[in-house]
């Protein structure tokens, strides 16, 4: 496990732009451990509630040392968390990374998922160097980690409200910062037959087309959704 002081340029370029204007707070960094316990990840692929602790107990005791120590800190940072699971048939060459950004406010924190269980291998035995490389990116929408929040009073997965489409951030998990929490909350990245379409919001027909086919682009509704919607907005004419 390692962690990292992000520069503020970096992280501000990186998070939502909601996100990217708060005013960061070493306040409540001592959280991070028991919002972290919150958070499960799916293993399998076909079973459906085959779910497990994304990060393993034996991390959660260096993560609340490393929050503990940062708490503290006149000057506030985002940080960023890199750990690696080593596969147990190759314990030398292949491993499971998994990073993410802490930014903490005077109310809660945001944790942005830039890696979840990345499968790396290696031509021959890693180094340090090797495992913590990182390339920072901007966070998009469209990004569906199979997560689950077991917080069901606190935690929400993020939501841009000021989007045109549907801007769901299935890697953002907030705790505790009002203005950011989804309303209703998201625990989970929802399905696609779980998404409502916000008509209300629309003024006329073209503009309802306009944004469907948005919808579809982002792959958040399906072409049947698409076209069975599509449909009934023409009869509107």
């Amino acid at each position: 496990m390692a962690f990292f002081e992000v520069e503020e340029e970096e992280w501000r370029n990186i998070f939502p732009n909601e996100i990217s204007k708060l005013t960061i707070n070493t306040k409540n960094f001592q959280q991070l451990p028991n919002v972290l316990k919150s958070i499960q990840y799916k293993r399998g692929v076909l079973a459906y509630e085959d779910w497990d602790v994304l990060v393993p107990e034996v991390y959660l005791s260096e993560i609340e040392k490393f929050a503990e120590k940062v708490s503290s800190n006149k000057e506030p940072k985002v940080y960023l968390c890199i750990f690696k699971l080593d596969d147990i048939l190759s314990p030398n060459v292949k491993i499971l990374k998994t990073s993410f950004y802490i930014l903490s406010t005077e109310d809660g924190l945001v944790l942005l998922f830039h890696e979840i269980n990345t499968n790396i291998s290696f031509q021959s035995q890693y180094s340090f160097e090797d495992w913590v490389i990182f390339h920072p990116n901007r966070i998009k929408p469209i990004y569906r980690p199979e997560l689950w929040l077991r917080d069901k009073q606190n935690t929400s997965m993020y939501r841009d409200k000021v989007a045109v489409k549907n801007a769901i951030y299935g890697n953002v998990v907030i705790y505790n910062i009002p203005e950011l929490i989804s309303q209703p909350p998201l625990f989970r990245y929802p399905k696609e037959d779980e998404i409502s379409i916000p008509t209300e919001q629309w003024k006329s027909v073209p503009e309802k087309l306009k944004a469907l086919e948005e919808l579809r682009k982002n792959q958040l509704i399906t072409d049947e959704e698409y076209n069975r919607k599509k449909t009934e907005l023409l009869k509107e004419f």
